[in-house]
């Protein structure tokens, strides 16, 4: 069985999103989920007609983004389900985006079909992200750019989690058997940092910029002293900490990488 066959046997076809955001949003939550949007965004800026696909779509939110910005956006996705949510967000949002079934490990495009590529907090879900990156340097075309943000879980906000989880683990817990920030969601296949995720990338593309987004999401406590501030230094806290980040990736809580296809050799 070819590794592209291997990894569609093990891709959820019914995966769903709709427990992924938890009932409670905390201030930076909300801004990372906005920030990491926002960032990923400004880094593809296609001219009028140029041709985007986005990896990994969901509900096609970011894709719809693309085609306003005045690309032909493409959003492909494995799951049924996240298809048909994508499908009403598309056909409410009039733009026209089309949609196609697939996973990034078997791109169904033919080599140099696209001038951008992007895949948002994706990655850690595919079976095999190396292949992906293989398959985004076959459909990039040879001035294309490739766009990848990815959660950090070794951001410093998870190692601040972590360190001080083990030493307060015996003490009584409101809620000990919740998932805490640092561990590694059920749906996901892959634990990314920022050495793994450059290793990744650069197994076929060459990594042109990389920064962060956001700093210290899940740090003990952190959501807490963020709500008790007023709104505005909460907002201010957390734009300059972001600031910070994109110069410092390897310590944000989510990192974003640009990147184009290697040279030919000759």
């Amino acid at each position: 069985m070819s590794l592209a066959r291997e990894a569609e046997a093990k891709v959820d076809l019914e995966w769903d999103d709709s427990d992924v955001v938890p009932s409670k949003v905390t201030p930076d939550l909300t801004f990372l989920f906005d920030r990491m949007i926002e960032a990923t965004i400004e880094k593809i800026d296609p001219t009028k007609g140029e041709e985007v696909l986005d990896i990994g779509c969901g509900r096609a939110v970011d894709t719809i983004k693309l085609a306003q910005k005045g690309g032909r956006p493409v959003g492909i996705e494995p799951s049924r389900i996240m298809l048909g949510h994508s499908k009403r967000c598309v056909a409410e949002s009039g733009t026209g985006v089309a949609l196609v079934q697939g996973i990034g490990e078997n791109l169904p495009f033919k080599a140099n079909s696209f001038d951008w590529v992007m895949c948002k907090g994706s990655l850690d879900h595919f079976p095999d992200p190396y292949k992906t990156m293989e398959e985004i340097s076959r459909v990039l075309r040879p001035e294309g750019k490739a766009v990848i943000s990815i959660a950090n879980f070794e951001s410093l906000g998870h190692r601040l989690g972590r360190n001080t989880h083990r030493l307060t683990k015996f003490l009584p817990r409101r809620d000990p058997g919740k998932r805490q920030a640092w561990e590694i969601p059920p749906d996901h296949t892959y634990r990314f940092d920022y050495a793994l995720i450059r290793h990744v990338v650069s197994s076929h593309l060459d990594i042109e910029e990389a920064s962060g987004i956001s700093l210290l999401w899940g740090a003990p406590l952190w959501d807490r002293i963020l709500s008790i501030l007023p709104r505005s230094i909460s907002f201010f806290t957390m734009r300059t900490l972001d600031k910070l980040a994109r110069r410092f990736p390897s310590i944000s809580d989510v990192v974003l990488v640009r990147c184009c296809r290697k040279p030919l050799q000759s």
